[in-house]
């Protein structure tokens, strides 16, 4: 590989302004080759986020061929996650992919069987288990300050509203709706912190004039470690950014020594239930008894760490990759079982069976 990773980025939608920050900082690292996006009117905004000398081009088909490619940055629609894997491993090129991995399970399958038959490495762009203040709240959880942990909350507030004919609206582009889509940022956070899922319930609301699949969800999951956790989204809110309103992201863990959050827009904080825990209180102060205190974190976003820590795997060097293809393809697995479990209206307990995309909605 040559002394800078030369990158291809399929996909040049809205994601794009959150991975180019992490490509620019990396710079000194890699760089940006060229960007397939087949919508020329977004032409101009991938040359403003990654400079003009970027090729651009309308099929990702033409960036896996170029020799001078060394690795892709996947950031195309949901359903296009797996056939692009797929072409892309079949290349020889390492692949980092967006969020969600892939539409289920049986799809992230064949990624990784695809990848590790080729040689080449399959990174998921998870960016939560990479942001600085998610972080933190890992350490505090891992520290062993809140005593035996059995209670998660995790909430995701958006107002999510695309245009007709957009992939996002159907069921098939985006692989359900809201639950599959981006409440698996809470998931993946789940089994990041707290290890994996045993079982799950699930009730979901379609609001059809927004999109074919569901507009909220709330899991409810026990976890392998006998842990409760829940886990809601809504996109049709305004509380994230409205005056007096709430937030557009929520972790609250309790523990039978303390407990701790993080909440979007203010940062992660730590409060000890009793003082028998003499090395909780000398790392977060004795203030932590009387209140909730903040918790230093890294100051760098999701998106930037991932990116960084992805180009240094591929330069050889050492890299703390955290979400392989691997480890996050059970994200997708509990959110298809909390679909099963919405289907059936029973509990479903994981693993469940893969099961090809439905071919004749396609």
């Amino acid at each position: 590989m040559a002394d800078k990773v030369r990158v291809g980025i399929l996909g040049g939608g809205g994601i794009l302004g959150a991975h180019a920050p992490g490509f620019l900082k990396a710079a000194d690292r890699c760089t940006v080759v060229a960007v397939a996006e087949p919508d020329e009117s977004r032409h101009a905004r991938v040359r403003q986020l990654l400079g003009e000398e970027v090729r651009l081009c309308r099929d990702y088909r033409e960036v896996l061929e170029m020799p001078d490619v060394d690795a892709v940055d996947i950031i195309l629609p949901h359903f296009i996650h797996m056939p692009a894997t797929i072409a892309a491993a079949e290349a020889g090129k390492p692949v980092l992919v967006e969020k969600v991995m892939a539409r289920n399970v049986w799809e992230c399958d064949r990624m990784i069987e695809a990848c590790e038959k080729a040689g080449v490495s399959l990174t998921v762009c998870h960016d939560r288990r990479y942001h600085g203040q998610w972080m933190a709240l890992k350490e505090v959880v891992d520290s062993g300050a809140l005593g035996e942990v059995f209670y998660w909350k995790l909430e995701h507030n958006q107002n999510v509203l695309f245009p007709e004919g957009s992939w996002v609206r159907t069921r098939d582009g985006i692989g359900g709706g809201a639950i599959m889509s981006c409440l698996t940022h809470q998931i993946d956070s789940l089994r990041y912190y707290g290890g994996e899922v045993k079982s799950v319930t699930c009730m979901t609301q379609v609001l059809p004039e927004r999109m074919e699949g569901e507009t909220v969800g709330v899991i409810a999951a026990r976890m392998a470690s006998g842990a409760l956790a829940q886990l809601s989204i809504n996109w049709f809110t305004r509380s994230h950014r409205a005056d007096q309103g709430l937030w557009y992201e929520l972790v609250h863990v309790c523990g039978t020594r303390g407990e701790a959050y993080y909440q979007s827009g203010k940062g992660t904080f730590v409060l000890l239930h009793d003082d028998s825990n003499a090395a909780a209180i000398e790392r977060y102060g004795r203030a932590a008894l009387e209140g909730f205190v903040p918790v230093p974190s890294g100051e760098w976003t999701g998106h930037e760490r991932c990116i960084l820590e992805w180009v240094k795997h591929l330069r050889g060097e050492e890299a703390r990759i955290l979400t392989s293809g691997r480890e996050v393809r059970g994200t997708v697995e509990v959110a298809e079982a909390a679909y099963l479990a919405e289907e059936t209206g029973q509990t479903v307990t994981l693993p469940i069976e893969p099961r090809p995309w439905p071919a004749a909605s396609q």
